[in-house]
């Protein structure tokens, strides 16, 4: 079992680590909380530990008005169920043929197992949150409750595909995840994920331009990892990874406007702000083992 100091990355430990102010307040981190940086990682400081995670997913994390509403919230399914079409048709594309097993680790309320089984795909999840995969199970997808790297979890299929979507930043041992990711997978596999660039965004910019701050909750604690492109291509070059494909940009659904001449204003401002300064909200990697 990885330990809580850090140790499966050098460069997490060098002596050189900086703490952030500027990502701190924006966070509105008390003082016992901070975020370090050395170089292009960033980390929280002090890191909360797995069982506190795992609680946190099974009570908090869901039961939020905020974040609960988005999860319930049709319209956000909806648009998600078309972005889920597109990435399958790009993973597709990117693996060369139909995948024979796909693995979607972070499976949440299973929207993507049900876009992937409307597709004919042979996919099954996992999720840490017991809540969360009974909804996922509805689907009709097979769905496994755990951790992948500490529980003891029986994938039997072959996988050539693992998808993980917002859910890489949230693991406290990184490179121990990418290593069992990569072992699970089969040689000519694809590993597909999505995380946020946090505080170098043109989004976060703007906040800390502003000086505004989101308030304080149990969400400024709930990614122990912030990356950019530098530290996650690092990351997999350490893991064994080769990138095909790694791309940032602002998705559409991220803006829950309900005017659409507001929304699309605000989303064309800030993909002019992505293809200027390559600082997307968000990172996409596709990656293969070597």
């Amino acid at each position: 079992m990885p330990d809580d100091d850090h140790s499966f990355s050098a460069p997490l430990t060098t002596v050189d680590a900086q703490f952030w102010p500027a990502a701190e307040r924006l966070l509105s981190l008390p003082p016992e909380w901070r975020i370090r940086r050395n170089g292009s990682f960033a980390w929280l400081d002090p890191t909360p530990s797995f069982d506190w995670y795992r609680n946190f997913y099974d009570t908090a994390y869901r039961d939020d008005p905020t974040h609960g509403g988005l999860l319930r919230d049709p319209r956000i399914r909806r648009r998600k169920e078309t972005y889920f079409r597109k990435r399958i048709g790009r993973v597709v594309a990117a693996l060369g043929h139909d995948p024979v097993g796909m693995l979607d680790v972070g499976a949440g309320d299973g929207v993507f197992l049900s876009v992937a089984r409307e597709a004919g795909l042979p996919v099954i999840g996992v999720e840490l949150c017991a809540q969360a995969a009974k909804a996922a199970a509805e689907t009709g997808a097979p769905v496994l409750t755990g951790d992948i790297l500490l529980d003891n979890l029986q994938i039997r299929q072959p996988i050539d595909v693992v998808v993980m979507h917002h859910v890489f930043e949230h693991l406290l041992w990184p490179l121990e995840y990418l290593r069992a990711i990569r072992a699970m997978m089969q040689p000519d596999g694809l590993f597909v994920f999505e995380i946020p660039q946090q505080f170098i965004n043109p989004i976060d910019l703007a906040y800390r331009a502003l000086g505004r701050r989101r308030p304080f909750d149990a969400y400024s604690l709930h990614h122990p990892y912030f990356y950019t492109v530098d530290s996650i291509k690092q990351m997999l070059e350490l893991a064994g990874y080769r990138i095909v494909s790694l791309r940032t940009w602002l998705p559409g659904q991220i803006f829950h406007v309900d005017n659409r001449l507001v929304g699309a204003a605000l989303q064309g401002a800030l993909w002019f702000a992505d293809a200027v300064a390559k600082k997307g909200h968000v990172i996409e990697v596709m990656a293969r083992p070597e």
